[in-house]
């Protein structure tokens, strides 16, 4: 019959050495344990972060569509506004949106403005404060506002308009005007005065002398009349284009050599911003969306280098990170739009931008890469011209085959014009 084993019948040295190992497999346990309660931690970080993503992705699509709404039709556009979170419904909300908007028609904005219902008279007293107009000569005063929008058609809609301009003018620059009236009634006479002088189906053009009989009863000093007409000559009102604009932005985006999503760091409080990135005519544009008509920032690509970084970046630990940087200059030349929509100059030494995965880093590197050795080759052809020039050489006559050792592109850079007045 076999004897039992006990435990107690194993030598000092074993049992102590048994002891051990029970120890350590209780410690491995709970360390089994600990990693996969971590992983199941983790999960739920990646499922959080992933919905907060499709979260993010939605309400931007949401918000594109909302503007898309409003340029189609501004009762029922306003309403898509506030459901998107662009606006808070308040009319003062609603004229500040509208001069720092991107994505929403110059044409939208005056058709709202010059309508009459109480709301949209209150929005437009709201926009026309918001105007910086203090110790501004009129006509220049005039210029900046009517940038800022499309002015409606009908004759109605715009005395409302330059009734509102008009009266904020007046208390900004007391002592011009005896009353309001004179300054809404010049207002108006200069609108018609640029009518006439640049419309090209008005047969006969406002004189001088025609101007001062308008403006007469006015008591204003003949010079400052002369000055307004001259300057109207001169130069015309430029009335905002959506369609022109449009034709910029599409034709830029037909010129892309590449095109997506990224992140930039900021210059000041180095956040990370989303923002869509496009290549094209040695620049490298940023805008808040895909749909977007104007950059936010434009950053050329002249005298620029571009490298990876391989450490990851800040207390966030981004990753897939490359870096534009100027070996000349501490500053990179660029520039860029600011909240209220006026253009600035970029304030970067350096940019650095994160990639969502380390294949779209190094093609984004290449395709930079390749921009900036384009734009390097012109100019060395262009050196190996000035240099031939000034040896007394001459270009002409060289044969095909050494021209075509050299191919140059040399099309013309497309820049999309920034709205002066406001990442």
């Amino acid at each position: 019959m076999a004897s039992s084993f006990s435990v107690d019948d194993l030598p000092p040295n074993e049992n102590e050495r048994l002891s051990q190992i029970r120890a350590r497999k209780k410690q491995l346990l709970g360390e089994i344990q600990h990693l996969q309660d971590e992983l199941v931690k983790t999960n739920e970080k990646i499922d959080s972060l992933s919905g907060t993503s499709n979260s993010q992705s939605n309400k931007g699509k949401a918000r594109e569509l909302a503007k898309k709404k409003f340029n189609e039709n501004q009762r029922q556009g306003l309403r898509e506004l506030v459901k998107a979170g662009l606006v808070n419904g308040s009319a003062e909300d609603i004229a500040n949106f509208f001069l720092t908007c991107d994505g929403i028609k110059k044409s939208a904005i005056g058709d709202f403005l010059g309508e009459k219902d109480e709301f949209n008279l209150e929005v437009l007293q709201h926009f026309v404060r918001l105007q910086p107009l203090r110790s501004l000569p009129l006509v220049q005063a005039m210029r900046g506002f009517l940038s800022r929008f499309r002015l409606p058609g009908e004759s109605q809609q715009i005395e409302r308009i330059m009734e509102y301009f008009s009266g904020h003018y007046h208390i900004q620059n007391p002592g011009i005007f005896e009353h309001q009236d004179n300054c809404y009634t010049l207002c108006y006479a200069i609108i018609m005065l640029n009518t006439s002088l640049h419309n090209p189906s008005v047969k006969e053009r406002m004189s001088l002398d025609n101007f001062l009989n308008i403006t007469n009863s006015l008591n204003l000093p003949p010079a400052l009349v002369t000055d307004i007409y001259n300057s109207i000559r001169s130069e015309a009102f430029k009335f905002p284009d959506d369609n022109l604009q449009e034709h910029f932005s599409a034709a830029l985006f037909q010129q892309s050599e590449k095109q997506g999503w990224l992140e930039k760091q900021g210059s000041r409080y180095k956040t990370w911003n989303r923002r869509w990135f496009l290549l094209a005519n040695r620049c490298l544009y940023y805008f808040e969306s895909p749909s977007s008509r104007e950059p936010k920032g434009i950053i050329p690509l002249e005298n620029i280098r571009v490298r990876v970084l391989d450490q990851e970046i800040d207390t966030i630990r981004r990753s897939h990170v490359f870096e534009l940087y100027s070996p000349n200059t501490e500053v990179i030349k660029a520039c860029k739009q600011s909240g209220e929509g006026r253009l600035l100059e970029g304030q970067h030494s350096t940019y650095r931008i994160s990639a969502p995965n380390r294949e779209e880093m190094h093609s984004w590197v290449s395709a930079i890469q390749r921009s900036i050795n384009k734009d390097q080759h012109i100019e060395d052809v262009l050196e190996q011209r000035r240099r031939r020039i000034a040896s007394g050489g001459s270009i002409v006559g060289k044969s095909s085959a050494e021209q075509q050792q050299n191919p140059v592109d040399v099309s013309g850079s497309l820049l999309i014009p920034l709205r002066g007045g406001g990442d």
